[in-house]
């Protein structure tokens, strides 16, 4: 199918009491909203959420329950064939009965694996277009909450677009501060919006199109959406690094030694060769896999006119796309990294390796880092 004939999907995730099902009270309410196909997610023996989802029945809007399980984990199989069986179980004469699909994920939902099953699974890939992720953060409880909890700190990370909600409940502006910059320096790629009285304009959702950078209709610049990040480049190809400082997390718990989950940003000022840059994508992949939560990069390539632009989250990449020309006279590659365990320096030593082509070298730094991820998980499981 074209893209045009793809029908787009919208996640929206958020941790337990973030507002999720207010914002989505409001959404299908508003004009362009029509014919909205709403799968909400429950975890538990009794799901109520598809209860709270108000709409007209003349707004021809649908909502379906996808069961006791989260996405995540033991009903995704039943959620990636829901969404294949959609088209043709809501459609009327050989047509859907929907325009677009609005995913709400339960609260304890890892979206990464969510966002997998959408960009992986074929027949899925062909019938719908992922535009991007949703995710609603509670200006109350939302530092506590990110800081507790690995599920929140993962929704933060692969959003496209951040709601803040509840800010309108007498929240100190130092706490609403503090957690603005903490959203973003844990995703500076994301756009962040507050909303009002738990709504938002519906334009925000559906103006997203963040996933696939081939057919992005959004301009490059705003598609990776650094431009809040500092660039102090020292001269070296490899060492001209925007920094964004580990984000410092509250003292007084003696077991959280460093926060799991971190944004890089790295910025080369000369163009980069197609075969090495090529080499260390394919190295990059199954070395770090679900620890490098996603990646989105616009390269120079040497010999082409225009940018190179790449995008995965976990284990699954989008084909890199070779777009004709660039947008404006910033020549330069970007790639913003979001981690979990992966510090900075490991990521700058495998630029370091691939600088020059040494196969000793090559090996020596993949069996290190296959050893340190090895002994990391051996901690972990003890």
């Amino acid at each position: 199918m074209s893209l045009k004939e793809r029908i787009p999907v919208y996640l929206l995730t958020g941790f337990l009491g973030s507002g999720k099902t207010t914002l989505l009270n409001s959404l299908v309410k508003q004009p362009g909203m029509e014919r909205s196909l709403i799968l909400i997610n429950e975890f538990g023996e009794v799901g109520l959420d598809h209860l709270l989802v108000s709409h007209a029945k003349e707004d021809g809007n649908l909502v379906v329950e996808l069961g006791s399980g989260c996405l995540c984990c033991a009903t995704r199989g039943d959620f990636a064939k829901t969404l294949r069986d959609t088209p043709w179980r809501y459609a009327r004469d050989g047509q859907p009965l929907f325009d677009r699909v609005i995913i709400e994920t339960t609260g304890l939902a890892d979206p990464t694996s969510i966002i997998q099953t959408l960009m992986r699974d074929r027949t899925i890939h062909l019938q719908f277009r992922l535009q991007g992720v949703v995710t609603a953060v509670d200006a109350i409880n939302g530092a506590s909450t990110i800081i507790q909890h690995i599920e929140a700190r993962k929704q933060v990370s692969v959003a496209d677009l951040l709601l803040v909600t509840k800010a309108d409940l007498n929240v100190e502006k130092h706490t609403l501060d503090a957690l603005l910059q903490q959203l973003a320096e844990r995703n500076p790629t994301a756009d962040i919006q507050m909303t009002n009285n738990g709504t938002v304009a519906a334009n925000l959702i559906l103006q997203l199109d963040h996933i696939e950078p081939a057919d992005s209709s959004i301009p490059l610049k705003k598609w990776l959406n650094i431009s809040s990040v500092s660039s102090q480049p020292t001269g070296n190809n490899l060492k001209a690094f925007a920094q964004l400082n580990p984000i410092s997390e509250p003292q007084n718990d003696i077991n959280r030694h460093n926060d799991h989950i971190q944004a890089h940003c790295f910025i080369f000022d000369e163009p980069l060769s197609e075969a090495k840059f090529g080499m260390w994508v394919d190295i990059m992949v199954p070395l770090f896999g679900k620890n490098l939560l996603r990646l989105k990069g616009i390269i120079n390539i040497q010999g082409h006119a225009g940018p190179v632009v790449i995008h995965g989250v976990q284990h699954t990449y989008h084909p890199a796309a070779y777009l004709p020309e660039w947008p404006d006279d910033d020549r330069r590659s970007k790639l913003v990294f979001i981690t979990y365990d992966i510090d900075r320096q490991t990521l700058e030593r495998t630029f370091e390796v691939f600088k020059e082509r040494n196969y000793e070298t090559e090996a020596k730094f993949l069996s290190e880092a296959q050893n340190e991820e090895h002994s990391k998980q051996e901690a972990i499981s003890v």
